[in-house]
């Protein structure tokens, strides 16, 4: 399954699969002490592409400064450093228990970000390319079949490792300037 982000920033952004159908979208809001981006899940239109027959909010992220960010999903308040703790060197390893009960381990590289379970990838960002050395795509993460009945938790998850990632490398406000406009209902 190929999830695309247009644009590439997680916070704000459309994410379709291949045929153009809205998946998912996520906004985030800016107020003095705090940022929270909605995560929502769109039912696709089987007959106009890029419409919606439904939208509901998945999750929402609570991003913190100085204490652990806050996901909300499930009817839970998932605090960040119990649910997807830091391991490795530097913390550039995030764990969590899937819904199976089976831990899935995010790598955080310098480029991209990588799913793995039991030392199988079962999920990988692909960052934009523009096609200077080879064909170039948009950003897309791709998920494999080992993961795809929980789908809605990998794409939590990649959100919020892929703006860990993104964090020291973009200025700030960089998520605003690309907001994407909200799909179609």
């Amino acid at each position: 399954m190929k999830l695309i982000f247009k644009p590439p920033h997680v916070r704000n952004t459309v994410i379709t699969n291949e045929q153009g159908h809205v998946l998912y979208s996520t906004s985030t809001s800016f107020s003095f002490n705090t940022r929270v981006t909605v995560v929502k899940k769109h039912i696709p239109n089987e007959f106009i592409i890029g419409r919606a027959e439904s939208t509901d909010i998945l999750a929402k992220i609570e991003w913190h400064t100085f204490s652990s960010s806050v996901i909300k999903y499930d009817g839970m308040d998932l605090v960040t450093s119990q649910f997807i703790p830091p391991t490795g060197i530097f913390g550039r390893r995030r764990v969590f228990q899937g819904p199976d009960g089976r831990s899935y381990k995010w790598k955080i590289g310098p480029s991209a970000c990588i799913l793995m379970l039991d030392g199988t990838e079962v999920a990988r960002h692909h960052p934009m390319n523009f096609g200077f050395r080879k064909a170039g795509h948009e950003a897309y993460l791709e998920v494999f079949s080992p993961v795809e009945h929980m789908v809605d938790l990998v794409v939590l998850t990649f959100i919020y490792v892929e703006k860990l990632r993104r964090g020291s490398q973009e200025s700030p406000g960089t998520d605003r300037m690309h907001a994407p406009i909200e799909p179609a209902n």
